[in-house]
């Protein structure tokens, strides 16, 4: 339950249609290589290639379903059908993002990175 309650605020953003990748965790000090540590609020460390191919999988999915439940979300025809679907897209990605291997604060750490970070942005749009 509490990995549903990560992603609210995500799945809202989503929902409604925002383009970047749905995230809103704190920085837990990881960061990829040449990323200034000021920007991020301190020291950092890389993210492994594995974790970032992970991520790339993982977010191509919650980009469907984020797309999926949008356009559901518009046809939505009062408040409680569409807190409906937002529930019922927040439990897709969050099982989404699970079934690639990667714990929901970790593609949110990527995810909140990649926003600042055009580098990481270009190494993980290379892998899809």
């Amino acid at each position: 339950m509490n990995t549903l309650k990560t992603l609210t605020a995500a799945v809202a953003l989503a929902a409604i249609g925002a383009t970047a990748p749905a995230a809103f965790a704190q920085d837990t000090g990881s960061a990829p290589q040449g990323a200034p540590a000021a920007q991020m609020g301190g020291a950092q460390t890389e993210i492994s290639e594995e974790d970032l191919q992970k991520f790339a999988e993982a977010d191509s999915a919650v980009g469907e379903i984020r797309d999926e439940f949008s356009e559901r979300l518009s046809k939505a025809e009062n408040q409680e059908e569409a807190q409906s679907l937002q529930m019922e897209a927040q439990e897709k990605m969050v099982e989404a993002v699970q079934s690639e291997g990667l714990e929901i604060p970790k593609y949110n750490e990527i995810a909140t990175r990649m926003q600042s970070d055009p580098e990481l942005q270009q190494r993980i749009q290379s892998m899809n």
